[in-house]
């Protein structure tokens, strides 16, 4: 089945960062940090961006990486392809060199695979993904603001007069010893 290299899925998520971060330049090592990737492995990505044109490098001050062109231009699948082809099987790469293909009932099934994965890579644009990222993280934020504002469950019951001791019945509708 298609897997998707780990620098695929590291330039895919380097593309959000950098598309939802707008226009301003974004350090590679800000991205390595928020999304949790070694550094110099992501170097590498960023130079393959850039190299394909999906990215943008500027030195110096005010400088970072930028979208080479605008998010609404940029598909997943110029993204996957960036890094390689995403094929299922070897008769995919090259049809007509499949030696199998008028023999092996499955070769229809693979290639229709194929087209349907390029299909919906190439249907999904960058600036779809980037609001969909922004959506999911401020929810994130949010329920983890939420979590932090609601005092523990210990701290409820000290609040409401209860002694809290572990195993002592309290907290669990008894009364403390």
């Amino acid at each position: 089945m298609l897997q998707l290299t780990r620098k695929t899925d590291y330039g895919i998520r380097l593309m959000l960062e950098v598309g939802a971060h707008g226009n301003g330049g974004m350090s590679t090592a800000e991205v390595a940090r928020r999304q949790e990737i070694p550094y110099q492995f992501l170097r590498k990505v960023a130079q393959t961006l850039v190299a394909q044109g999906l990215l943008a490098s500027r030195r110096g001050q005010g400088g970072g990486l930028s979208l080479a062109r605008p998010a609404e231009s940029i598909t997943a699948l110029d993204i996957v392809r960036a890094f390689g082809s995403p094929y299922l099987n070897q008769c995919t790469v090259d049809p007509p060199c499949c030696e199998r293909r008028d023999l092996c009932a499955g070769y229809p099934v693979w290639l229709e695979a194929q087209v349907m994965v390029e299909r919906a890579l190439n249907a999904t644009r960058l600036s779809d993904m980037v609001r969909r990222q922004v959506a999911m993280e401020r929810a994130h934020n949010k329920r983890m603001a939420t979590r932090e504002a609601r005092p523990s469950r210990v701290a409820r019951k000290q609040t409401a007069g209860q002694q809290y001791s572990p195993g002592s019945g309290a907290g669990e509708g008894g009364n403390p010893p």
